[in-house]
């Protein structure tokens, strides 16, 4: 949540939950990484990347997360939040900085499940498959498939591969197959998880990662092609070319785009500030249209189109640990503006402050746009926003942990204010709209063992439902191997809605059970509730509940050996009690699932034996 600026897991989008997945898998190693491999992460800022580097060249390797603490840009809220992602073996001497390693890495996941709804003759069935290889800090490549319920088994219904190569002499990687594009602030170009809204003064500005590799399951929000970038000094230049219709070629439809997107971003990086312009153009080959009227040719067209295009200058600097932030964007098509401004400052120790203004007008074009906004797309939307977050009281070590990160402050609590005007009639309405969003949240460490955290959120809007209120109410109590959490979820909008579960669980190294029951109570669409759901990692599971029903889940994975592990995830879920107004009851539902994860490092073609990281 710290380092993706959501209040909820409920608002992580898929690729984002794999891609953490993955990195709690396989920590990034920081103390080899180059400078593309850190900001291709998506873990670190510009600024936090540029410090790292400059420290490692200076001071050496950092041997401890009380060392990356101190750096300038992280702290201690950082570094504990990069904990579980990161590694930081080193080879070095203290003072020194580590060689490039020559591991080889191994990694595939395969998974399958099995689904049961009584209305229906016959079980659904589902299966993916996930690899990945690393040549130490030279070369990784991934594919993976999957072929969701309902659809065939052969070919996979989705599918995304990618190879990686990694420059050492002047820093920089060329990505060949599926990447993700993120620079700047996003208005203009930032594919994949996008999140709306604003939480906390982590979530107003992003951390752009540049080209990085894309490996989801789903395979969307990426693109396609060739992308390549390459850094001297301070300069960074990155390029792509991409085929909007590659994919869906590929995967055998016949209604697929023939354009292509092609563009480009040059970059001042330094210790305190950036600045970088980043342009696209999306064409559109002629292609002859055969007929007894056109004689096989297109009159009058040329052997290429411009569909759209877009250019933006962004800038971000740090001034005594205030960050200012802005970007400006011009779409050709449209030809219309958009901007956005803000800042994020720690006013003390104890208190953050956020602030954002922005600028997108309806005749701006957001079809790759990701910045931050109130609602779905950058467009049609003038709003400034708030936040701050805050903490209180001393210091409690939580039971079960040990090092860093294994204290808590005794009251931690944020709160956001956002408001946003559309000018153009919008969500099916004839007139202008508002909409203002009111967000307050916080967690309270009783003790050791207990924690309360609670989420209030008002919503208000001229269209639609005029008001949402959401209540959330979470007890906790961990020991070092057990843990329990007991949840209250009371929602109103159309009408009065609730859900409610209970989950406990045991952790250990080999063997993990959880077991979570709940139950729900919701009548209308625009009611419903989402619960992220435990699952294996990689998985992303968050579903909507919606009617009158209970449900069961257990999740377990055991640790057949030292690479090799085993998911089981089991589901049922029933609506015994109807819905007024509905006639017959919704029916059951049961859901298997099993995946097995291999994890194999070799060096020098011998298998490595690792002993776990001491902070984990």
């Amino acid at each position: 949540m710290e380092l993706t600026g959501c209040r909820d897991a409920e608002d992580l989008g898929e690729d984002e939950m794999e891609r953490f997945a993955e990195l709690y898998s396989v920590p990034l190693r920081i103390n080899y990484a180059s400078r593309s491999r850190l900001l291709a992460s998506g873990l670190f800022s510009v600024y936090q990347v540029a410090v790292l580097m400059d420290y490692r060249e200076m001071a050496g390797d950092v041997l401890s997360l009380e060392e990356l603490a101190s750096l300038d840009g992280f702290g201690h809220g950082a570094a504990a939040a990069l904990r579980p992602f990161i590694s930081l073996d080193s080879a070095a001497l203290p003072g020194r900085s580590s060689a490039p390693s020559g591991i080889v890495g191994n990694r595939l996941t395969l998974k399958s499940g099995i689904r049961n709804v009584s209305d229906r003759a016959e079980p659904q069935g589902t299966y993916s498959m996930k690899y990945r290889v690393t040549a130490g800090e030279a070369f990784e490549g991934g594919l993976s498939l999957r072929s969701a319920y309902g659809e065939g088994h052969f070919p996979p219904e989705k599918f995304s591969f990618f190879t990686a190569f990694y420059l050492r002499r002047y820093p920089g990687k060329i990505v060949v197959g599926d990447y993700s594009l993120r620079f700047g602030q996003g208005l203009a170009l930032w594919s994949g998880f996008s999140m709306g809204g604003f939480s906390s003064p982590a979530s107003f500005s992003r951390r752009p990662s540049g080209i990085s590799p894309y490996n989801s399951y789903s395979g969307e929000g990426a693109f396609r092609g060739v992308a390549a970038d390459f850094g001297i000094q301070d300069f960074n230049v990155s390029a792509f070319v991409s085929g909007l219709g590659i994919r869906e070629m590929m995967e055998g439809k016949e209604d697929f785009s023939r354009d292509v997107m092609c563009g480009a971003n040059a970059g001042w990086y330094g210790m305190s500030g950036q600045l970088s312009v980043t342009g696209y153009a999306v064409l559109r080959p002629a292609v002859p249209e055969m007929g007894a009227d056109r004689g096989g040719v297109v009159e009058g067209a040329g052997p290429v189109s411009f569909q759209s295009a877009c250019c933006s200058a962004d800038a971000r600097f740090s001034v005594r640990g205030t960050d200012i932030f802005s970007e400006a964007a011009f779409d050709f098509t449209g030809r219309s503006l958009a901007s956005l401004a803000g800042f994020r400052t720690p006013v003390s120790d104890a208190l953050k402050l956020a602030a954002m203004a922005r600028y997108y007008p309806a005749s701006y074009s957001s079809g790759y746009a990701g910045a931050a906004r109130s609602g779905s797309r950058c467009s049609n939307e003038y709003g400034a926003a708030f936040a701050l977050s805050w903490t209180a009281g001393e210091w409690v070590a939580v039971c079960g942990r040990t090092g860093f990160g294994s204290s808590e402050k005794r009251f931690q609590g944020s709160f956001s204010a956002d408001a946003m005007y559309s000018p153009e009639p919008r969500y099916r309405v004839d007139t202008s709209s508002v909409q203002v969003k009111l967000l307050l949240s916080g967690s309270l460490r009783i003790s050791p063992v207990f924690s309360l955290s609670f989420r209030l959120s008002e919503r208000y809007r001229t269209y639609g439902r005029p008001f949402r209120t959401d209540a959330r109410l979470d007890f906790g109590a961990s020991l070092p191997s057990w843990n329990c959490n007991v949840r209250v979820n009371v929602l109103h909008c159309e009408s009065l809605s609730w859900l409610s579960y209970a989950e406990g669980g045991y952790r250990a190294d080999r063997l993990s059970v959880w077991i979570r029951a709940g139950t729900f109570m919701v009548d209308n669409w625009d009611d419903r509730i989402y619960a992220y759901e435990r699952d294996a990692p990689g998985n992303f599971n968050s579903p909507a509940y919606y009617g009158r029903g209970y449900w069961l889940a257990l999740t377990s994975s055991v640790r057949l050996s030292r690479s090799v592990r085993l998911y089981l995830r089991g589901l049922f879920q029933d609506y015994p009690w109807l819905r007024p107004g509905e006639p017959v009851r919704k029916p059951p539902k049961v859901e298997m699932k099993l995946q097995l994860s291999l994890d194999l490092d070799f060096i020098r073609g011998k298998k490595r034996h690792s002993s776990p990281m001491p902070w984990r």
